[in-house]
């Protein structure tokens, strides 16, 4: 029996700095959007380069495995060099692969190329690949015994297993945290419904939340998540307060620290699944908040989605160092 099952992406990611980057921003009469650029026809000196594994289904599942929970990942990856790296890593810490490994040459292993800007705002360039290509048949249900299911985003074809895999849960009892990423939200609530509705716990940052809830105030469109299904709703905005409520219409609003960030791939995959990982042991809003804070405080203060990623007793220490302000009340 496994505590958690991981469902979505493995990558490798490249990591890009170089101070050639400009950063520009063009404003219209509604909104203002910020830009890398890079000049045309150019050659830029790179003065870093890093390669990581990452991927939300790896990302989440190494976090909850370092946190002490018997965990499995199910995702796909190429047959090639770049496959067999994230299955070495995953069975390095100890998480069980219970996907598919893709046998059409054309196919590779996901694989993405993050940019970084000066003010340490990154842009990322992602090829899915295999991610996108999983198909439930190739998943063992005999081996999905588990007491949750751990949801990252999936498309195309990974997206229709996603579904299938939240009738399953629904059918057998296995409870969702859902992490779904901006590219999904973009589809629209009714378009994710199917996976809402079976759904305990809904993950999003500010932007992904106003695609599924429209715009207002964070309390605003807590209710109107908690309205399509989950028990529990969060929504993460950076260096904001984060917000949440319970199965018992508390909310909850948390204060992140002021760290300096260094690369921030990573931080909403160990702040979701370090969430999960709190409520498995606690059943604890509070404490599970304070977990999951400090995990990607860690991440964030480092390159690699992976690489600072804290044990339990570590994380707790954290918790205890820190003054970490946390306000409640009445969420109707």
């Amino acid at each position: 029996m496994y505590d958690v099952i991981t469902v979505g992406s493995g990558t490798i990611d490249v990591f890009l700095y170089t101070d050639s980057s400009e950063s520009i921003s063009i404003k219209t009469k509604d909104s203002e959007e910020g830009y890398i650029s890079y000049p045309v026809g150019a050659k830029l000196l790179v003065n870093n380069l890093d390669f990581f594994t990452g991927g939300g289904g790896t990302n989440s599942a190494a976090s909850l495995s370092r946190l002490g929970l018997k965990v499995a990942y199910i995702g796909k990856v190429g047959n090639d060099e770049n496959g067999l790296r994230i299955l070495n890593e995953l069975k390095d810490k100890n998480i069980d692969f219970l996907g598919s490994i893709s046998q059409d040459p054309e196919e590779k292993t996901g694989y993405s190329v993050v940019l970084d800007s000066l003010e340490k705002r990154r842009t990322i360039l992602i090829y899915k690949g295999a991610n996108n290509s999983l198909d439930f048949s190739e998943i063992d249900l005999e081996r999905l015994k588990t007491k949750w299911f751990y949801f990252s985003s999936m498309l195309d074809k990974s997206f229709k297993t996603l579904e299938k895999l939240s009738n399953f849960a629904f059918r057998n009892k296995i409870k969702i945290c859902f992490n779904p990423s901006n590219y999904l939200c973009e589809k629209g609530k009714q378009y994710t419904k199917n996976i809402l509705k079976n759904t305990q716990i809904l993950i999003l940052n500010k932007e992904e939340a106003s695609l599924l809830a429209g715009e207002g105030e964070p309390l605003e469109k807590i209710r109107s998540l908690k309205k399509l299904g989950p028990e529990i709703a969060i929504i993460t905005d950076g260096e904001n307060p984060v917000y949440g409520a319970d199965d018992s219409g508390i909310y909850f609003k948390i204060f992140p620290q002021d760290i300096k960030v260094v690369e921030a791939t990573g931080a909403g995959d160990s702040f979701s699944s370090s969430f999960l990982a709190g409520m498995i042991k606690t059943s604890d809003m509070e404490s599970s908040l304070k977990l999951a804070l400090v995990n990607s405080h860690s991440v964030l203060q480092f390159k690699g989605s992976k690489r600072k990623l804290l044990n339990y007793d570590e994380a707790l220490k954290e918790i205890n160092r820190n003054d970490i302000k946390i306000e409640k009340g009445n969420l109707v």
